[in-house]
This record gives C-alpha cells, structure tokens and sequence, in this order.
C-alpha cells in the first residue's frame, strides 16, 4: 500500500529511517509538488528502487542517491532492507552551499541526479555519516539547529561532488545563464527574510540591476522582484497553515516593518487577508476538502 514518507523534524529537514521489516515498504515523496525538497537515500543492506522524474534507478546496498527537488516520485524497499532517508528544503541547501562563486560545484550538483555506487571508502562513509547525523538531529524533536544541518548537509555535497565527478560533470542548466539564475534563486532562499533589493542582488552576482531583470525575463518570465515576492508569499502560506503565529510575529519572521504592512502584501497576492487565509485551510483541512495550494509556481 502506498503512503506518504513518514517525516520528522523541522520543515526545513523530513528524514527517516528505514528499519528492516518483514515486508516490502513502499512510500510516495512530494514529487513535483510546490515546495518539494531534494532527497538523498541510501541503503546499508538490501536493495529497493527510486521511481523519479527520468525514470526508475535500482537501490542496492551500500548505494546513494541524490535526487534534485521536485524529481523523487516514490521508493520501494525490498523486506529486510535498512538505511536512512532525508529531504532537504532550498532554504536549507543555500545555507549549505554558501554564497561564494567557489561554491559553484556544490549548486550544480545540487541540481541533478547523483547516484554513488563506490564501494566501501572514508568518503562514501563521511557522506552516510553526515546523512545519519542529520537524521538524529531531526529526529531528536528539538527541530534541527540550522547550522549543524546545514554544516553536514555541506559534506553530503561536497562527497557526492567528489564521487559524481568523474561522470563528466553536472549536466548543464537549462537556458542562457543557468548557473546565474540557480545562484539567485540560493541567494533568494537564504535572504529573503533580510528584504533585500533586487539591486543587492544583482550586486551579489556580478549583474546589474537591469542584467538581473532580463536575465529573470528571459528565461522563467518573470521579474527578479516577483520571484522573491514569491517566495515570501510561499513561507507565510507554510506558515499560516503549518504553525500557530501569531500574524505579528510571522510579519516579524518574514522582515515585514509591520503587521499591517505584511498583511496588504498577502492579500495582494491570495486575494484573502492573514487571518482569512489561515481560517479558511483550515477549514478545508478539516472537512477532507482539497486545500488550498500553499505557494506559487517553483523556479523550474
């Protein structure tokens, strides 16, 4: 029977452990959905398979797969089978990467398919090592320090790079100015909570103001500031639905100078006020009805 993968943490990490059982297990991820996360597995013993957006890849013992947000569709896992699961959000992966042009590798590899199948070595164990780490973090119920995951998240890509790179290399980003566009849109997911301008930005990776916007226009239609407006529309719709803040408080989260001000931002763009939004998914949610999307169109 297929059943969402049981989650645990804090939203900006869902890891799980895979026990062994006396059957075959068998979970969907979020897929496509707004606001899916990467997801890395690997298998200690025995062997399952990833359904994803290419296709099928066979898991067996001691592989590991790295999958880009919004690629992972479903795994199965053979009985007997153990290992560890964990999802990733964009917030998360920026902090782990950085924002220095070193860190390219670590962005382009983010944003493909990465499977290791190296036999038992010190890096392949650094990488299990860090995923488990990050899976006791979120599962010890404290909500997972941001930059204890995001410090071992960072040797989970720096491992995958080393592993993967031998393969010829990320395949390139899609469109003029891929690795720009993938750089903005890390920038965004670490600072838009600081309320940058889009100047700042463009600052930030070596554009002008106007590069930026053509840049954005040209290849995802649309403007550099839209995409971060919705972005923040995105966190306060998670938020709205997924806690109990008060909107005064999540104003604040969100860098907004008041409640009143964050409030006419979200209803320009939901149609609904703060409290209205917020009272009507729940409602939804409470009925069986389908909800609400809580966020708009991801970067492709």
């Amino acid at each position: 029977m297929r059943s969402p993968l049981p989650t645990a943490g804090a939203r900006e990490v869902h890891a799980q452990r895979i026990a062994p059982t006396l059957h075959r297990q068998r979970w969907s991820l979020d897929g496509a959905q707004p606001g899916a996360l990467s997801r890395a597995i690997h298998l200690s013993s025995g062997r399952g398979v990833v359904s994803h957006a290419r296709g099928e890849t066979p898991l067996r013992a001691p592989d590991i797969v790295w999958l880009p947000a919004g690629s992972a569709r479903e795994v199965q896992i053979e009985a007997g089978s153990a290992g560890v699961t964990v999802g990733v959000s964009d917030t998360l992966l920026a902090m782990a990467m950085g924002e220095r042009d070193d860190e390219a590798p670590l962005r382009q590899v983010s944003a493909r398919m990465c499977i290791v199948t190296a036999p038992e070595g010190a890096l392949r164990d650094e990488i299990v090592r860090s995923l488990q780490a990050i899976e006791s973090e979120a599962r010890s119920g404290m909500g997972g320090l941001r930059p204890y995951l995001a410090a071992h998240l960072t040797i989970v890509l720096v491992g995958l790079w080393r592993l993967t790179s031998h393969d010829g290399g990320a395949a390139p980003l899609p469109g003029p100015g891929g690795q720009r566009l993938l750089r903005f849109r890390h920038l965004v997911e670490a600072q838009f909570r600081s309320r940058w301008t889009i100047a700042r930005y463009a600052q930030e990776l070596g554009l002008t103001p106007d590069g930026l916007h053509d840049l954005c226009m040209r290849t995802l239609q649309r403007t550099p500031l839209t995409l971060v407006h919705q972005r923040v529309v995105r966190e306060a719709c998670s938020l709205l639905a997924g806690t109990d803040l008060a909107v005064e408080r999540l104003a604040d989260d969100l860098g907004f100078a008041s409640a009143s001000h964050f409030s006419r931002f979200f209803k320009r763009w939901t149609g609904s006020g703060p409290r209205d939004w917020r009272a009507r998914v729940r409602a939804q949610a409470a009925s069986g009805a389908p909800q609400a999307p809580l966020s708009y169109a991801d970067w492709p």
